[in-house]
């Protein structure tokens, strides 16, 4: 849960010899199972390329790559974007396996990712190659990226699928948002689009482009939104119900970014600028006779960032820097205050820096090292947290080892951080090695392909400033939350006749652990502690499906679902009343289907998601119960050939079913709604 101001009321860890150990142990395991295979091949290896750094090479080819990858790997780009009827972050976020999202209701409500269980704390957000922070809260709202300037959405669970990639990859999952264009044309051009949607949603966007001698570009692009998100919706009322309309949910962002990528002889440097400037009126949980919430938050965000990549030979190198900042300001008029209103304010600052390098050893063996330094500070006008610093170092090794049919990766994590408050001469520490070990074995390449994959990992989280710091509910003294995963799972690619042009199948099975869980109890009416309090255990399976029919010459049929089983439970106390039961606000199905038609006329896309039932705490108890639903729609488009460009036609219809629900409890989502939207390409 994204955690605003208002929702409030040793950490030395094992040895630093013993993560070693863990880590020697399984090269060792590696060195074996490749000396079993080699004796058992009479053929030639087969060099093994190392991989490229950056997103904007991973997702050109990330879907193919994802059948083929030894950790789970899930990609959409624009195309299936527009195929499966997806209108923002959070609806493409839905379509991907083992997620599960927390959405606060209408246009602009937060959103946040966990996967397979493992809160949304644990997963990583990366904006054009480099992963974005909230030290304050741990968590990135995935609302405030449009679609419009996406060129592609990838999901990356257990481990990273390149081998040179900064540290800060290699976290328990990592969503990767790419807008980089690989080829800029002569003379400006670029993309105007408008969309307009129910309860007053306005969107305008532009992006324009240019090419810069002949060896790179630049792009600058913005878009701004308003929406009143006065949606009705109702609330129960014992035997009765009372309808009502969502009030104080007004908001408005203007969001811009420029962009330059330019080639060098062996390799490439790209920047970016981003800034953004939101204000929302927040509406609060829904309660009974009293609509009234005078909530307000403004935020404020830039940063910027260099890249550079280059490759001779055997060896590639890159190194990136990023600075960036943050200004929160939430104010609430009400009474309960002294003067009558609350005013809290943070400022975040980072700075970030990265470098790493790869070698091409042998035919079968890739090496690799990378090391990531990151210093974060938070300020506020708040007593407790006046001023808080973490010095972050990340180092990382890796090894891949290749032959034939086999490829096997093992990473070693070094993490190191150091967390200050200011007036405090005691500074909290962390060490830990983080080991992890990834194998994917080929068994059949053609005519159709059949892949076996299989992984385990260690990773760490850290407390945010809040949970250590903020007043009356952090504690300073937290230890990280540590989680181990393992996963296995089988893909299967075929082109089973001329018509059927594509099956596409993958299912993978996972256990995950929490230890030292961080949650946060109530000590009185009125102040909260957050505390290391025991463990949480998610057993699933993962499932996906694509399928692509040619029915003629410029009609196709295309088919894509996933399906997940989650068992999220406490397991911290045995005999306890909470005791192995599901982890709130996590469903144990879900889903999302689409299936759409494409043709020259116009085509036409229908989609479904859909959930069990879930808890809005540990207590299973008829107050607690969030009923299962399903939420269906359609979206229609059509392109428009130009003289001198093509327009962009598309109609959606949402919620067509007037579906009413909560993802999260007491925060009502939309019913039924509409978008249409007109872009023009040039």
């Amino acid at each position: 849960m994204l955690l605003y101001p208002h929702h409030f009321m040793s950490t030395l860890t094992k040895p630093l010899n013993h993560g070693w150990r863990r880590v020697a142990g399984m090269c060792l395991l590696c060195a074996a199972w490749l000396a079993a295979v080699l004796r058992l091949s009479a053929a030639t290896a087969t060099p093994l390329p190392v991989d490229t750094l950056g997103t904007a090479e991973v997702v050109a080819s990330a879907w193919l790559r994802g059948m083929r990858s030894a950790a789970p790997l899930q990609h959409l780009d624009s195309a299936a974007v527009l195929q499966r009827g997806i209108t923002d972050v959070g609806d493409a976020l839905k379509r991907f396996a083992g997620v599960n999202l927390r959405d606060y209701g209408g246009a602009g409500g937060l959103k946040t990712v966990s996967v397979r269980g493992l809160g949304a704390t644990h997963t990583a957000v990366s904006y054009d190659g480099l992963c974005l922070t909230d030290t304050r809260q741990g968590m990135v709202d995935l609302q405030r990226f449009s679609l419009d300037r996406l060129t592609g959405i990838s999901l990356s669970t257990l481990d990273a699928a390149p081998l040179l990639c900064p540290v800060r990859h290699l976290a328990a999952a990592v969503v990767e948002l790419s807008t980089q264009r690989h080829h800029y044309a002569a003379g400006l051009h670029g993309t105007a689009a408008l969309r307009q949607g129910s309860f007053g949603t306005w969107n305008p966007s532009l992006l324009l482009a240019t090419a810069v001698g002949h060896q790179g570009g630049v792009s600058l692009a913005g878009d701004y939104f308003y929406a009143t998100n006065d949606y009705p919706f109702t609330i129960a009322n014992g035997v009765a119900s009372e309808r009502a309309r969502r009030q104080n949910s007004r908001m408005q962002a203007f969001n811009a970014e420029a962009d330059a990528r330019f080639a060098l002889p062996h390799g490439t440097w790209s920047g970016k600028v981003f800034v953004s400037h939101d204000h929302r009126r927040l509406p609060g949980q829904v309660t009974l006779y009293n609509p009234t919430n005078n909530e307000r938050l403004t935020d404020n965000n830039a940063f910027g960032q260099l890249m550079w990549r280059h490759h001779r030979g055997p060896w590639q190198w890159y190194a990136a820097a990023k600075g960036g900042a943050v200004q929160s300001h939430y104010t609430d008029v009400s009474a309960q205050y002294p003067g009558g209103s609350l005013s809290q304010c943070y400022r975040q600052r980072e700075a970030y820096v990265t470098a790493g390098a790869a070698l091409q050893a042998a035919p079968w063996l890739a090496l690799a090292y990378a090391t990531d330094y990151d210093l974060a500070t938070l300020r506020s006008n708040l007593p407790a947290d006046s001023l808080a610093r973490r010095h972050l170092w990340l180092q990382s090794l890796s090894l891949r080892l290749s032959h034939r049919r086999l490829t096997v990766t093992a990473r070693g994590v070094l993490h190191l951080s150091t967390d200050r408050r200011n007036g405090s001469h005691e500074a909290e520490h962390t060490v830990r090695m983080l080991p992890s070990l990834t194998a994917l074995l080929r068994l059949v390449e053609r005519p159709w392909s059949f892949t076996l994959r299989a992984g385990c990992k260690q990773t760490l989280r850290v407390p945010t400033f809040t949970e250590r710091y903020y007043y009356h509910l952090g504690t300073a003294n937290l230890k990280p939350e540590r989680a181990g995963q393992w996963s296995a799972g089988l893909t299967l690619q075929a082109s089973p006749s001329h018509c059927w042009r594509l099956l596409a199948l993958t299912a993978d099975g996972y256990l995950n652990h929490v230890r030292q869980r961080i949650v946060s109890v109530p000590y009185n009416l009125f102040v909260w502690r957050t505390v290391n309090l025991g463990r949480s255990r998610t057993a699933g399976i993962d499932a996906t499906l694509q399928s692509t029919w040619s029915l003629a010459r410029r009609h196709e049929l295309l088919l894509a679902a996933n399906y997940s089983l989650q068992r999220s439970t406490d397991r911290t106390l045995p005999g306890s009343t909470t005791y192995n039961r599901q982890l709130p606000y996590t469903p144990l199905h879900s889903g999302a289907a689409s299936l759409a038609w494409q043709n020259p006329w116009l085509s036409i896309a229908l989609h479904a998601t859909a959930a069990s039932e879930r808890w809005s705490t540990l207590e299973h108890t008829a107050t607690t119960r969030l009923k299962g639903y399903m939420e269906w729609g359609a979206a229609a488009w059509r392109d428009l050939q130009l003289r001198r460009g093509k327009l962009q036609l598309r109609a959606d219809l949402i919620n067509a079913g007037n579906c009413r629900y909560e993802v999260v409890r007491r925060y009502p989502m939309p019913g039924r709604c509409y978008k249409v939207a007109l872009s023009y390409t040039w």
